[in-house]
């Protein structure tokens, strides 16, 4: 086969990015780096604004082959924004061979990939974050329209790098539920050179820099930055530190590596502040000799106001230089103050100042920061590494065979089932070659009913059309507009159905008594019985409904649907997702609790039956006075359960939502997991609660008596019986040997509820 042909056989990355070289900064070395890297395994090709008129609109590079759209001038990138997607409908049959959207940061060239996804929704996207800027940039910034286009680039992503943890959370604020990495920007280590080198600081720092009068010094200390000359980079900050500096040091030097909009401002300052002889502005020079400059300096430092991550910090730990830098947005993933670093405040000369002077002075604290920084590059910013990284993510998005998107009305950190269960199958599905994303209510939950269903609902009709399939986990919420989203688009439909909604709002607002058993069979008023048609007529019309107990099986068979339709999937428990490594004593010290533990959890609702139990620990009081009952959760009855806890209020925790690993580190503490619920499909929290072997009494209500056996696994009681309720639960608060049998019996039914199986059987159904 010729070169030609195996060529052509490669898969293409269509890189999107606002400036390439010659125009340098992170962004763009992060492609260049990479793609020189995997140019065996990928054909990229880099589409970017021209921005100069001697540049060529078309040149074949080492990497790749970038492609410049524009006239050469400084507003190319509007052009990019109107022009690239026809630019790369032209250039490339889009249907033929395997390709991937790169979209590198936040920025014009993000608006033609999200348009080109629209055409051709089954290539992924890949969203490579490095923005700098701050988040109120983000929030108001180009009149309001920046906000709303990250949520519509991150809405269309497939999958989601970041180059801090910092950025990862931000476009988690945003809306993003995905698969995602954290993949940092890296630094050439033979380039920069692998050795620890810093001379002058050897030289400059015998016996304390500041111990020595600066004319018995062979050489000027110099402080080095290297900068776009921005707002964001503080380079005015670090000017007026030098000031200070002077005091005690007359001969210090400052190098200003960069350039940008802000040099004529700064320069401006540094003369007004009679640092002529003290400050120089190198201008912009080649990436490749960024090195020599840093090793002549003494002391990198930078004190951005924000920052994405900040590769010039790595650059300079590369080339044996100690490090300053502010606490904002990415630095933090570099500097571990003391160790990697110092941190200095924001805005603030005189602190850098201070800063300054202790790397110089102590050379031992500048030999360490070196040292440690050198392991960090090693480990996290070699660009080997980082492009491994970057193969296996457009590897996995190219193997995907079907793409799912989960609609839930509750995500983590809240808690419940339907959040727990969804949060399980978004890190699995891609195990499985199956792609996946979550749309579900996130912030706008937080608004009144129509403004969080319109926005819900428009997330979702707009997600849908880059998935296969949608899985919805409710009849109603998630159910209707998944289910409308699945007709216009043509897409399949699948629901889970863990409870009848009807039933559920009727007894929180409908006046409903009876239990869910007796629902089945009556009729009642307008409101309720339209709740039941709307939950039947999405059911009927999913391909398949999944349920997590052989008891829903049966309700759902009794709103008239055909019972082969019906699949009963049990959830999973994993004992490997739970803090095992921690004691039960560490757990304890670490949630400040003593005494007798008694752990509740669930959505705060009027047939989970929480008011009983802060009844029961009233009672319980005069047995064990130390006793807790913690409740783990958040719902509408939270009030009237912290009036109903008034009395024993020092007894009572209420924890509210809270993340899904301490939520275990809760279960993990009790002597007795108590669930009074007049209802539970398949229960989460018991199965949590039997695989880290902590003792249950539940009631016998919906599928409790698939995963407990009466006395031999847990003990079950009625609903709102108190005293057999309160009794089961002294008895194990009492009797240690049969709490651990009990234990022992329950965490060994737990292991026949397999996550494994649980996601093969569930990918099987939704992918027929």
């Amino acid at each position: 086969m010729d070169k030609m042909a195996i060529e052509a056989q490669k898969p293409r990355v269509l890189v999107f990015t606002t400036a390439y070289a010659p125009f340098i900064g992170g962004a763009e070395v992060a492609v260049e780096q990479i793609a020189k890297r995997l140019k065996d395994k990928f054909e990229f090709f880099i589409i970017t604004s021209r921005m100069r008129k001697d540049l060529p609109r078309r040149e074949v590079r080492d990497e790749g082959t970038v492609i410049r759209i524009g006239f050469g001038t400084r507003f190319d990138k509007f052009w990019l924004l109107i022009f690239s997607w026809f630019i790369v409908l032209r250039e490339f049959k889009l249907r033929k061979g395997k390709t991937i959207f790169w979209v590198m940061d936040f920025s014009f060239g993000a608006s033609a990939a999200g348009l080109l996804k629209l055409i051709y929704p089954k290539i992924p996207l890949v969203f490579t974050i490095q923005y700098g800027e701050s988040e109120e940039r983000i929030s108001k910034g180009r009149f309001g329209l920046m906000s709303p286009a990250l949520r519509l680039i991150l809405m269309q992503a497939d999958y989601v790098t970041a180059i801090s943890n910092y950025l990862l959370e931000l476009c988690k604020q945003y809306g993003y539920i995905g698969e995602e990495a954290i993949i940092h920007n890296g630094v050439d280590l033979q380039r920069a050179g692998e050795s620890l080198r810093f001379p002058r600081l050897a030289s400059l720092a015998q016996g304390g820099l500041l111990a020595k009068p600066a004319q018995q010094l062979t050489g000027s200390p110099i402080i080095v930055t290297v900068s776009r000359l921005v707002p964001k980079n503080g380079v005015d900050i670090l000017i007026q530190s030098v000031v200070e500096l002077k005091k005690e040091i007359p001969d210090i030097k400052l190098r200003i590596v960069g350039d940008g909009p802000e040099r004529g401002n700064l320069e401006h300052l540094s003369d007004s502040l009679g640092l002529k002889d003290n400050v120089k502005f190198s201008g912009s020079v080649p990436y490749g000799e960024v090195p020599k400059y840093l090793s002549e300096a003494d002391v990198f430092a930078r004190p951005s106001r924000s920052e994405g991550m900040g590769n010039a910090f790595i650059e300079a730990l590369a080339a044996g230089l100690p490090i300053i830098g502010t606490p904002v947005g990415g630095i933090t993933d570099i500097i571990d103050d003391q160790n990697t670093g110092l941190f200095v405040k924001t805005d603030d000369p005189k602190d850098l100042a201070e800063k300054i002077k202790i790397l110089l002075n102590d050379k031992e604290l500048a030999a360490r920061i070196v040292a440690n920084g050198h392991k960090i590059i090693l480990e996290r910013f070699d660009w080997d590494f980082i492009a491994k990284a970057y193969a296996q993510v457009f590897s996995k998005k190219l193997a995907v065979k079907s793409r799912v998107l989960i609609a839930t009305g509750i995500f983590p950190p809240e808690v419940g089932g339907p959040a727990t269960y969804s949060k399980i199958l978004l890190e699995e599905f891609p195990k499985q070659d199956l792609g996946a994303r979550v749309s579900t209510y996130g912030k706008s939950k937080k608004l009144n009913w129509f403004i969080r269903h319109a926005l819900f609902g428009m997330r979702t009709f707009f997600m849908a059309r880059n998935h296969d399939a949608l899985y919805a986990q409710d009849a109603i919420n998630s159910g209707m507009i998944s289910m409308s989203s699945a007709f216009v688009w043509r897409k399949k439909f699948f629901v889970k159905i863990v409870g009848d909604y009807a039933w559920e709002q009727g007894t929180q607002r409908f006046g409903v008594r009876e239990m869910l058993d007796d629902f089945l069979n009556r009729k009642y008023g307008r409101k309720v019985e339209i709740l039941r048609k709307i939950q039947k007529f999405t059911a009927k019309r999913a391909g398949k409904i999944i349920v997590p107990s052989e008891y829903l099986k049966k309700v759902v068979s009794a709103w008239g649907i055909n019972s082969d339709k019906i699949k009963v999937i049990y959830n999973a428990f994993e004992p490997d997702r739970s803090p095992t490594s921690i004691t039960k004593e560490l757990a304890r010290a670490e949630l400040g609790l003593e005494g007798k533990v008694l752990v509740s959890a669930g959505r705060l609702v009027p047939w989970k039956g929480f008011g009983l139990l802060i009844e029961i620990v009233k009672d319980l009081l005069i047995s064990f006075p130390d006793i807790k009952l913690v409740i783990i959760g958040d719902g509408p009855d939270m009030g009237s359960l912290v009036h109903k806890a008034y009395g024993v209020r020092e007894n009572i925790i209420f924890t509210g939502n809270l993340p899904r690993k301490k939520v275990l580190k809760y279960l993990v503490v009790g002597d007795v997991f108590a669930l009074n619920t007049a209802y539970e499909g398949l229960s989460h929290q018991i199965l949590e609660a039997m695989g880290l072997g902590v003792p249950i009494v539940t009631t016998d209500a919906g599928g409790n008596p698939e995963l407990i056996k009466d006395g031999e696994s847990g003990f079950l009681v009625k609903f709102n019986d108190k005293k057999a309720l309160a009794d089961r639960i002294l008895k194990l608060l009492s009797d240690g040997a049969l709490a651990r049998q009990f234990a022992q019996n329950a965490k060994k039914k737990a292991q026949e509820f397999s996550l494994e199986r649980m996601i093969n059987e569930t990918v099987k159904i939704l992918t027929i």
